[in-house]
């Protein structure tokens, strides 16, 4: 192993989370003090979608896999890394793109979405994924599918309404996850991938029994 790229950005107080009252802030709590009880401890708070993490199906499939659940193998081997960087605004990847580019079971999309990263505009007009773009991917047998964006979805959907739990709320999401593939999301860092050639991925969530998702320590090497 020569080189190890860290896709993962920081847990701290007041970063950026979803605005949405089932994503609640993250925080970060001292409880020991060395001046106190001679060690220092801490309290963390946050939602199983915080940062960069990892959608198990159970997010959106009822009596889906958790966390726990999810096969290593899935998580840890060579990566495919693509990069859609001039795709811009609200660009969607469609099956005809997919189709020029090498198919394999961990897919990384690099869409140059983390400069916005730390500020409103990152949850609002990112590329995302056509209906027929999700299932050309499943139709070859990807498994796992990771992105520096917030969601494989069009963000011009709005969660409000009658739209919660209905077929037209989150639709690529379903997709993905319904057909067992594992999404990992807000990938950091992707500007220090000079080539994109012979890498691998080790992605390894918190192991929460149970959990719908959870935070990620995600990196790349070779």
């Amino acid at each position: 192993m020569n080189e190890i790229i860290d896709l993962t950005y920081d847990l701290e107080e007041g970063m950026t989370i979803f605005d949405a009252p089932w994503h609640p802030p993250f925080s970060l709590k001292q409880l020991g003090k060395y001046e106190v009880e001679g060690r220092e401890t801490r309290k963390v708070s946050f939602g199983t979608h915080t940062g960069t993490h990892i959608d198990a199906p159970l997010h959106f499939v009822k009596d889906g896999k958790s966390i726990e659940e999810i096969p290593l193998e899935k998580l840890i081997g060579e990566v495919t890394i693509v990069d859609f960087s001039k795709l811009g605004e609200n660009g969607a990847v469609t099956k005809e793109m997919l189709s020029d580019i090498k198919i394999t079971e961990r897919m990384l999309f690099n869409f140059d979405w983390g400069k916005h990263w730390g500020t409103k505009r990152f949850y609002h007009n990112y590329p995302f994924f056509t209906k027929e773009a999700a299932e050309y991917l499943v139709s070859h047998n990807v498994k796992l599918l990771a992105m520096d964006t917030p969601s494989p979805d069009d963000s011009r959907i709005k969660f409000k309404g009658n739209i919660l739990g209905t077929n037209k709320d989150s639709p690529i999401h379903k997709i993905f996850l319904s057909n067992g593939i594992i999404l990992v999301e807000y990938i950091a860092n992707l500007d220090k991938v000079k080539n994109y050639y012979q890498w691998n991925i080790i992605i390894l969530p918190l192991k929460i029994k149970g959990a719908d998702g959870s935070p990620a320590r995600v990196c790349i090497f070779r």
